[in-house]
C-alpha cells in the first residue's frame, strides 16, 4: 500500500476536527487557518514542511439534519449535487487554499459524504486524496486516491456486493502494477 504522507492517527485528528465548530487550532503541528476553514471542513497548514491539509467532514446533524437533504439530491442527481452549497461551498474553500498556499503539498481528506467532494477535486495538484467510508458511486479513483474502509459502515456495506461480484469475476485484478 502506499501513501504515508499522514499517519492514521493524524489522519484521524484532522477528519474529527472538520466536524468540530470550535475546531483546534493546532494538529501536530499544522495550524487552523481560520478565515478558509468552514462549516464544510477545514484547513490545516504547516509552513515549515510547506504542506497543507484539507479535510472535509461528512453529514452532519445542524438545522435539524438538513445536511442529509444534500444526499438524496446526490442520491438523485450528480449534476444537481454539484449546484448545492454543501458541494459548492467546500469547492471555493479548496480553491481559495490552493491560491493563498501555491508551492505547498496538499493533503485532501474526506469523510463519508465529502469522498465525493475530494473524488472530485483529486488531481495531479494534490500529493494524497483520502476517503473515509465515501459515499460516491460510479467514482473513477486516481493514482494517488485512497478509500479507507470501516467494517459495519452502512455506508461501506452497500459497496460489498459489488466488491464480491468483482472478485468472482475478475480475481486476479489488482491496482498496483
Amino acid at each position: 500500500m502506499k501513501g504515508g504522507s499522514l499517519r492514521p492517527q493524524e489522519n484521524k485528528n484532522f477528519l474529527e476536527a472538520s466536524y468540530e465548530k470550535y475546531a483546534p487550532l493546532n494538529i501536530d503541528g499544522y495550524v487552523l487557518d481560520e478565515k478558509l476553514s468552514n462549516l464544510f471542513g477545514k484547513v490545516y497548514v504547516n509552513h515549515d514542511l510547506k504542506k497543507a491539509v484539507l479535510a472535509f467532514r461528512g453529514t452532519g446533524m445542524e438545522n435539524l439534519g438538513t445536511d442529509w437533504i444534500n444526499n438524496l439530491i446526490f442520491d438523485i442527481s450528480d449534476p444537481g449535487y454539484k449546484l448545492t452549497p454543501r458541494y459548492q461551498t467546500p469547492i471555493k474553500m479548496y480553491k481559495s487554499a490552493m491560491n493563498k498556499y501555491q508551492g505547498y503539498k496538499f493533503e485532501l481528506l474526506g469523510h463519508s459524504q465529502s469522498g465525493v467532494i475530494v473524488n472530485n477535486l483529486c488531481s495531479d495538484k494534490v500529493r494524497n486524496c483520502i476517503s473515509l467510508n465515501p459515499a460516491y458511486k460510479n467514482a473513477t479513483l486516481r493514482n494517488n486516491e485512497y478509500i479507507i474502509r470501516s467494517t459495519g459502515d452502512v455506508v461501506s456495506e452497500l459497496t460489498v456486493p459489488k466488491k464480491a461480484l468483482n472478485s468472482v469475476l475478475y480475481p486476479q485484478w489488482t491496482k498496483n502494477i
